[in-house]
Parts: structure tokens; C-alpha cells; sequence
């Protein structure tokens, strides 16, 4: 195998213009399809053959003028191979949670569009779900204070008992338990109905901007 060696001490690495005098020294035969490669101690080389224990790590091939027409680069490790493999299926599974998202925005703006003719029926579905909570909360608040106006009772009975120096009946205790327990549910409820009233604003907010613009784009 023909080789050219080129000096790798500090300061004193080849340049292009010395490598392009080495090769044209060269005869013209031995130039075609020569390969050069950087051996172990850091050395430039050149020949026609690239030594097998440098096989991985990448070379040039240069033509018969000395310029360079290919080049193979070097040999992906274990750890390379792996971080592209993993980086692709991420870039996949990105690109497939993407269609996906875009799939079911459309048949969300086909189901839109196919129950509201305009911005009037948005409004006014809007304002019938809303009613609707509000007529709950309306009748829950009427029944909270039917259960305070009890509860105020049965205390003022029980404070009548223990006045009297008698000891409070068991039903007696347990009718305030549990009206405080309904009492205390019921305030849960009407809580529950006021975030669902924000929630539905907020749905029909979007719903009526994704609208306009559906509308716009035709």
C-alpha cells in the first residue's frame, strides 16, 4: 500500500498547500482514488487503502489533482446510534400526537358548526344552561334556609332541655347532627353549581370565538 506521512508535531501540521505538493510528486496512477486519514498519533496519511484499525474513524478519498471528491465520515458509537434512535421516535411520537390533536379539533369544529347556525344560538344555549344553574341554586338556597330556620329551632328546644336541668334526648341530638350535615351538603352543592355556571361562560367563550373564526376562514 502506497502511503504519504505528514509531520503532526505541535506547531508544524500540514497545510492544504503541502498536501497538494506531496500528491503532486505523486505518480498519476497512484493518485487515482487515494484516501487519506489521521492514524493514531494524530498523523495525517495518505494512500490507496485505508489501514483496517482506522476503517471507523473516517477519511477523505481525493482525485488524481488532489482535491478531495469524497468524504466518509466517521463510524457512529453505540451512544450515538441510541440518542438518534431516541430522538426520532420522539420527533414520531410528537409528529402522531400532533395529528392526533388536529383530528379531534375537527370533528369538534364539524360538531360546532353542525348545532349552531349563528352567534345568536351560542348565546342563547348559553344563557339556557345558565339558567338552569342558576334556578338549582335558587331552589337549594330556598331549601338551606327552611334547614337553618329548623336547626335554630331544635338548638333553642335543646337549650330549653338542659335549662330545665334535663339531659338533652338522643333524637333531639341527632335531628341537629344531621341537619347540620344537610345543611353543610347543601352549601357544598350550590359551591359545585357556581364553578359549573364559570366553566360553561368559559366553554361558550371559546365556542363562540372558535365560531367567528370557522366562519372568517370560509
Amino acid at each position: 500500500m502506497m502511503s504519504v506521512h505528514s509531520d503532526s508535531g505541535t506547531g508544524q501540521r500540514p497545510t492544504a498547500v503541502m498536501l497538494m505538493l506531496v500528491l503532486a510528486m505523486l505518480p498519476l496512477s497512484a493518485l487515482a482514488g487515494i484516501k487519506c486519514w489521521t492514524n493514531a498519533e494524530g498523523v495525517r496519511e495518505c494512500g490507496n487503502v485505508v489501514p483496517p484499525e482506522y476503517a471507523q474513524q473516517g477519511h477523505e478519498e481525493r482525485s488524481k489533482r488532489g482535491f478531495t471528491t469524497d468524504v466518509t465520515n466517521k463510524a457512529k458509537t453505540v451512544e450515538e446510534v441510541e440518542t438518534e434512535r431516541r430522538a426520532r421516535e420522539a420527533a414520531e411520537a410528537s409528529a402522531a400526537k400532533q395529528a392526533a390533536e388536529a383530528k379531534k379539533q375537527a370533528e369538534i369544529d364539524h360538531v360546532l358548526l353542525a348545532t349552531f347556525a349563528s352567534e345568536d344560538d351560542i348565546n342563547m344555549a348559553r344563557e339556557g344552561q345558565l339558567a338552569n344553574v342558576d334556578s338549582q341554586i335558587k331552589i337549594t338556597r330556598e331549601h338551606i334556609k327552611k334547614l337553618d330556620e329548623s336547626l335554630d329551632g331544635m338548638i333553642a328546644t335543646a337549650a330549653e332541655q338542659e335549662k330545665r336541668g334535663h339531659e338533652v334526648s338522643a333524637d333531639l341530638r341527632k335531628g341537629i347532627e344531621e341537619t347540620r350535615r344537610q345543611i353543610e351538603d347543601e352549601s357544598t352543592f350550590i359551591k359545585n353549581r357556581l364553578e359549573e355556571g364559570e366553566k360553561i361562560k368559559a366553554k361558550f367563550e371559546a365556542d363562540l370565538a372558535r365560531f367567528r373564526e370557522l366562519r372568517a376562514a370560509r
